[in-house]
């Protein structure tokens, strides 16, 4: 019961690797759509891989510093406690000082890096470049042409602009 919350525990180190918007088993199974798969190899998936690493790894940094507030405000509450219970004792008053200044810069660190919003940011640009995927392998709207390869280049300068693909 507690591995499933263990499970999106962040991590003091992570390697974020992106993993396949479509598995190679799944693109075995599908011989006719080779050349697609081709073309959004080297069109697509360079710049979707650097989107959702970027994403996993600002999306581990974010929780990691929401993790260290919260066990800094748990131990200044136990250190509040410890105070109140010897109250002719310097020590935790000191500790108590010193530990509240470390979690206000920390705080304070944590709102200035906007690790969220970096990962928000990310998050939503690797997600058009996951879309496009099938866009492109459906053949829809701008990719049902002769000029795919053309209006897929496009749509990816766009995502790389902040600018919603056509």
């Amino acid at each position: 019961m507690i591995a499933p919350l263990l499970a999106r525990f962040p991590k003091l180190r992570t390697r974020a690797d992106s993993s396949p918007v479509i598995p190679q088993d799944q693109r075995d199974a599908c011989p006719g759509l080779a050349d697609d798969f081709e073309v959004i190899d080297r069109e697509l998936t360079p710049s979707f891989a650097e989107y959702d690493s970027t994403a996993l790894r600002e999306q581990n940094r974010h929780r990691r510093q929401q993790v260290l507030i919260l066990f800094g405000s748990a131990l200044l509450t136990g250190l509040g406690g410890l105070q109140a219970v010897f109250p002719g004792q310097r020590w935790p008053t000191i500790l108590l000082a010193v530990i509240g200044v470390a979690l206000a810069a920390s705080a304070r660190y944590t709102n200035e890096s906007e690790s969220l919003q970096r990962y928000l940011t990310t998050r939503v640009k690797a997600e058009r470049l996951r879309a496009l995927h099938f866009r492109y392998l459906a053949r829809t709207g701008p990719y049902a042409g002769s000029d795919r390869q053309m209006a897929l280049r496009r749509a990816v300068l766009a995502v790389h602009h902040d600018k919603e693909p056509e």
